[in-house]
């Protein structure tokens, strides 16, 4: 692990400052300063998987999770320049460009897309997943970004120790949400925010209708191995684009089709490669667990973690902002 942004790391065990041992630059290990405890450094990420007692129960769901999101971002994971728009969608009401020299933490990174972005405007990056797609976010990230294997409620850093904490499409899969939000919302300085992107409920009837659909199928294809159903996820792409996508690319810039073109569903997806359209079929039908909220759910979850000033905004989804007390 070279070159890694100084971000304290604490042990598991002691709660003692780690360090990279007598070679700073690269490091096989990461020792505790206090209980000598070691933590091992595996294809330049820091290994320190260790299960919260409280969450023992949940910790067979969690792992299918991480399991599923590592063969998907192993597919998908490549960057691409179309991540820095949606990077800054993300991120409202912030700026990319006011991470320059923040401290951020980006909790389940995924392929690491997020925390690409935090670093190239400048900002020291920790990012943090449970399970092997932290290995792809290692390939995609550059070195000052420090990548530890972890889980998010038991995670190895001084509380109140980063200006921003992140965590995108990852606490609606896990077992209990909000006890995840209340655990990294801490890791927040007093005065820092913690931002997060969550499922929502949709308004309109039919799409309440469809996601039913979706979750009964559901119950089959996370049976299904991981190969068998990306193969399938092919040919459900390929029909919603001849349904959705290419109706609205050919109808967007025609005068007096604007109003038709806006109630097609899935139009977000014109802007992307086809490969995306099919990554997130697999999402859809691979993950255990999914929760959809609505705004009014994802603001309590927001008060009810200690935060305050909360914003939550649109997105195809709900995108909320809140900022730790000063005074705590």
């Amino acid at each position: 692990m070279c070159g890694i942004a100084e971000i304290p790391v604490r042990c598991l065990q002691c709660g003692g400052l780690l360090t990279p041992g007598p070679d700073r630059i690269c490091a096989d290990a990461w020792e505790c300063s206090s209980c000598a405890a070691r933590y091992p450094v595996t294809r330049g990420t820091l290994r320190m998987v260790s299960w919260d007692a409280r969450a023992s129960r949940d910790i067979e769901v969690k792992q299918r999770t991480a399991d599923s999101f590592a063969y998907e971002w192993e597919q998908f994971g490549r960057l691409r320049e179309e991540w820095a728009r949606n990077f800054a969608d993300y991120m409202r009401p912030h700026t990319p460009a006011s991470l320059a020299g923040k401290t951020v933490l980006d909790v389940g990174t995924g392929s690491g897309r997020h925390a690409f972005h935090a670093a190239r405007v400048g900002a020291h990056v920790a990012a943090v997943d449970l399970g092997a797609s932290i290995d792809v976010a290692r390939r995609n990230l550059p070195p000052s970004v420090l990548t530890v294997q972890a889980d998010a409620e038991n995670l190895p850093f001084e509380p109140g120790s980063f200006d921003l904490v992140m965590s995108i499409g990852v606490l609606h899969h896990m077992p209990d949400p909000e006890r995840a939000l209340r655990s990294i919302a801490g890791y927040a300085k007093p005065g820092g925010h913690v931002h997060i992107y969550l499922y929502w409920v949709p308004e309109q009837r039919w799409h309440q209708w469809v996601l039913r659909l979706v979750t009964a199928m559901r119950r089959l294809t996370v049976r299904l191995s991981h190969r068998v159903l990306h193969a399938l996820c092919y040919p459900l792409a390929v029909a919603l684009q001849l349904a959705f996508v290419t109706p609205y690319r050919a109808l967007r810039t025609r005068p007096g089709a604007s109003r038709l073109a806006a109630a097609l569903p899935l139009k977000t997806y014109a802007d992307y490669p086809f490969s995306v359209l099919v990554n997130d079929q697999f999402d859809r039908f691979s993950a255990p667990l999914e929760q959809r909220f609505t705004a009014d759910e994802v603001r309590a979850l927001m008060e009810d973690a200690g935060l305050e000033n909360v914003v939550v905004l649109a997105n195809n989804g709900w995108v909320a902002d809140g900022r730790r007390p000063l005074m705590q």
